[in-house]
């Protein structure tokens, strides 16, 4: 029994271990975006005045993995209350890039070309030649997204975990409420919210090879709005898509307020709705369903199933979801025969196991 359970709690410690360490990571990187953000908005209160390019040049700099980027250097001069100044900070926290990025920046700042500067009042020494936000942050942002959303989704996933061991939510963690006429019950715990996010999280890494590949790391500002407005645009519209799918009440089981009848929604892969009296309602069991991969391993699947007498007075069973979690499916099936005041076939029966075909 202890080995059985040590066995069940092992993916519960992968898990944690693994969201801490890409927490961990993810949020460093945000940090560091975050903080070069605040800095360039914080630019938009600076001082300006007239300067002039002096300098300008690509230095190659080579990375631990034998890679190389470039930064590009921008020298220039100017002067505050008579005093002059020389600064080379074309803005704040300035990465590398790549060799067309740069030099495109390079070229667009010719010795002796005249510059805005804009330096701290405080300082008249700290100087930029751009202010506010660039492409370069969107850019950025649309990098992280992806990494940003498999966090979220590791936080869902371990604290829906403690919390379902913590309370043991009746129903076996479905989703359920009242309206006065029914009762609904959800049995999918993938909400059209994730839909949504996944699919911005995918536009969002097809976008950074697209916008990369077509402008550079730092593209100009009107394709990283484009960029984001597709991103945000295909989201909604698979959240909007996934919502409508679940119907007008957005569950898959509905109960009369009185336990008179059960509707089965056309949901889970179900082409239409079934509607059946309580009184032709037979049995809820759980049937085991092992499923065997191309490498010959095994795992297991859990159905509640419904069977209840048709018109025709022959025996119907519909499936109403899979769920890789015997207890709580389980206790799913517990719960249905106590709302529909059934008494189960057999309390000591173990589940019926069926072999899914490769």
């Amino acid at each position: 029994m202890a080995k059985n359970r040590a066995s069940r709690n092992a993916p519960f410690g992968v898990l944690v271990i693994f969201g801490l360490f890409w927490s961990g990571m993810t949020l460093m990187f945000d940090g560091i975006l975050a903080r070069n953000a605040i800095h360039q908005l914080r630019t938009l209160t600076y001082s300006t005045t007239q300067g002039f390019v002096t300098h300008t040049d690509l230095e190659c700099i080579s990375d631990d993995e034998g890679g190389s980027y470039y930064r590009p250097i921008i020298k220039y001069t100017y002067s505050v209350a008579g005093q002059e100044y020389k600064g080379e900070r074309r803005r704040y926290d300035e990465e590398g890039f790549g060799p067309r990025t740069a030099q495109r920046m390079v070229d667009a700042y010719p010795v002796g070309r005249p510059v805005e500067v804009h330096y701290a009042p405080y300082d008249p020494a700290e100087a930029v030649l751009h202010v506010g936000l660039e492409g370069i942050d969107f850019f950025h942002a649309m990098f992280m997204l992806p990494f940003n959303l498999v966090m979220l989704g590791l936080w869902i996933a371990g604290f829906g975990k403690v919390y379902y061991r913590l309370y043991r939510p009746r129903a076996g963690g479905a989703r359920i409420w009242e309206d006065g006429e029914k009762l609904c019950v959800r049995l999918s715990s993938w909400r059209p919210l994730y839909t949504g996010a996944i699919v911005a999280g995918a536009l969002a890494f097809a976008g950074v090879f697209i916008v990369d590949f077509g402008r550079g790391s730092n593209p100009f500002m009107p394709v990283m709005l484009t960029a984001w407005t597709v991103i945000i645009g295909g989201g909604l519209m698979a959240y909007l898509y996934h919502h409508f799918r679940l119907g007008p009440d957005g569950c898959d089981v509905v109960i009369g307020t009185f336990g008179n009848h059960v509707t089965i929604l056309g949901t889970q892969g179900r082409k239409e709705t079934i509607v059946v009296p309580r009184e032709k309602v037979i049995s809820i069991e759980v049937e085991k369903i092992e499923k065997r991969d191309s490498d010959g391993d095994v795992s297991y699947r859990y159905v509640p199933i419904v069977a209840f007498a048709d018109k025709a007075g022959s025996t119907q069973r519909e499936r109403l979801v899979e769920w890789c979690n015997e207890s709580r499916t389980e206790e799913l099936a517990a719960w249905l025969r106590e709302r529909l005041r059934i008494e189960p076939a057999n309390k000591d029966a173990s589940p019926t196991t069926t072999v899914e075909p490769l």
